[in-house]
């Protein structure tokens, strides 16, 4: 069961939260499972619910698969599913060119019923989907740059030899930013890599990925120690995907240096997508390391106890050197205020080593190690990390101020094709109002009718 109507029930599009913008109708390309419990995924339904609160009305083509995590907001349109495929993998597969061809058809559908003003593209496929719509449509196009193929493509392992995977992730780099009308980079990096492709004439300023920021500060962490066997040691933790590219072998030479200093301590890898390979490779790369009894790997968690499961580690961390993109753990990090640890070449616009984050300037595992023993010995730079860190995720990455730029990059385009949508004459919302639809959504969130992701099971942790 997927939630994909809004809790609240007397607001209608058009309604604002007071920046009487005119409201709009976007059709947003998904080309992956959705919703997910990792990076892009999340991303995408904080952005879309976000703009739902705005007053707009926001339509989501997406593949066939998806975890059972609500959606509020937004209305969900699936291709029809021609595999036996349910599970959510993360990256290609052989049958994703398969789903993209018919997210074509299923986006050119949704605009005949919806008539939406503009497509919005998270990331490659989708954006050669937008571009196919746009062709037969007009409609102008607005691509998310989430990251880039040079960076990941090869690491995947699906393109063999290695050498025509690295060819295709530049041809797809050069090629597909140039077919959406606006680019919208989520990061410095994004940004400074669209602007070297000479596309600075069509990219926008610098976007943030945005999050519920309130909802993250709500964990508990009571008794998660010893269910998971953490002990009365410093806890190191990452939560995420294991795919290659996120180097978790850093992380875990990282570990066995931390623990040859500190032999109390332990890694905590909470896992969101199920990947036996992916664990297997961990289990047999700490062995070797002599860390086997120090990793503990949980089974694949919901969101909700991703962010009970962050209140119980002294430092996080970011192990994936050189990411072109925001990394949506590190914001939950933050907004859970833990302290973190992260490669310089990694970090974006507004982070300020020993300020919000602890930046480690060599990407290798024996300089993560040296930062992260940093951080656990000492208490005022893990409290100023920590408070700082949620400061800045507050100030820079609430979804709510992020929902709002979109929507002015939705306008630009717009006035670039001279299509200004009409105003539609409806009031925006006074602030008493505006606060009771925000405080129903939060109890929403809140009711267990509304979570509907299965409880976590704690009862086949890996303690490897």
């Amino acid at each position: 069961m997927i939630l994909a109507t809004p809790p609240w029930t007397d607001v209608t599009p058009g309604e604002q939260f007071g920046d009487g913008e005119p409201a709009l109708k976007i059709c947003m390309l998904a080309a992956c499972p959705f919703p997910a419990n990792h990076g892009t995924p999340g991303s995408i339904r904080e952005m879309a619910e976000a703009i739902v609160e705005r007053g707009h009305e926001v339509h989501i083509v997406t593949y066939h698969i998806g975890q059972a995590i609500p959606v509020h907001g937004p209305q969900l349109h699936r291709i029809t599913p021609l595999t036996r495929e349910t599970g959510v993998v993360v990256g290609p597969t052989i049958r994703r060119p398969l789903y993209d061809l018919q997210l074509v058809f299923k986006t050119l559908e949704v605009i005949r019923d919806h008539r939406p003003d503009v497509i919005h593209a998270h990331g490659y496929e989708a954006a050669l989907a937008a571009w196919l719509c746009r062709t037969v449509t007009g409609l102008p196009t607005v691509y998310s740059g989430h990251n880039t193929m040079g960076d990941e493509l090869a690491s995947y392992r699906v393109i063999r030899p290695r050498w025509l995977a690295q060819g295709l992730a530049r041809l797809l780099d050069a090629f597909v930013p140039r077919l959406a009308d606006r680019c919208l980079p989520h990061s410095s990096n994004i940004a400074r890599f669209l602007h070297q492709q000479g596309l600075g004439g069509r990219t926008d300023p610098v976007v943030n990925f945005g999050i519920d920021v309130d909802w993250m500060t709500r964990g508990d962490g009571a008794g998660l120690r010893e269910r998971h066997g953490l002990g009365g040691g410093p806890v190191i933790v990452y939560s995420g995907v294991l795919d290659q590219f996120q180097r978790i072998d850093l992380l875990l030479a990282a570990t066995a240096h931390v623990c040859r200093q500190e032999p109390s301590a332990r890694l905590l890898i909470v896992t969101t997508i199920q990947h036996p390979g992916h664990l297997a490779d961990i289990r047999r790369n700490a062995g070797e390391l002599g860390i086997a009894d120090r990793v503990i790997c949980t089974e694949p968690q919901p969101l909700t106890a991703v962010r009970d499961l962050l209140q119980t580690c002294d430092v996080a961390v970011v192990p994936r050197p050189q990411a072109p993109g925001f990394p949506i753990k590190l914001l939950n990090y933050m907004a859970a205020s833990r302290p973190c640890v992260l490669f310089a070449s990694s970090a974006s616009q507004g982070l300020v080593d020993g300020e919000n984050v602890r930046l480690i300037a060599n990407d290798t595992s024996d300089g993560l190690a040296e930062g992260i023993l940093e951080v656990l010995r000492d208490g005022a730079l893990r409290e100023r990390l920590a408070r700082n860190g949620h400061r800045f995720v507050r100030a820079h990455h609430d979804r709510r101020g992020i929902a709002a730029q979109v929507c002015a990059t939705y306008f630009r385009v717009l006035a670039a094709f001279g299509r200004p949508p009409l105003p539609t004459g409806r009031p925006n919302l006074s602030p008493q109002r505006s606060a009771r639809v925000t405080g129903r959504r939060q109890t929403a969130l809140a009711d267990d009718r509304c979570l509907v992701v299965p409880e976590h099971s704690t009862s086949n942790d890996w303690v490897l």
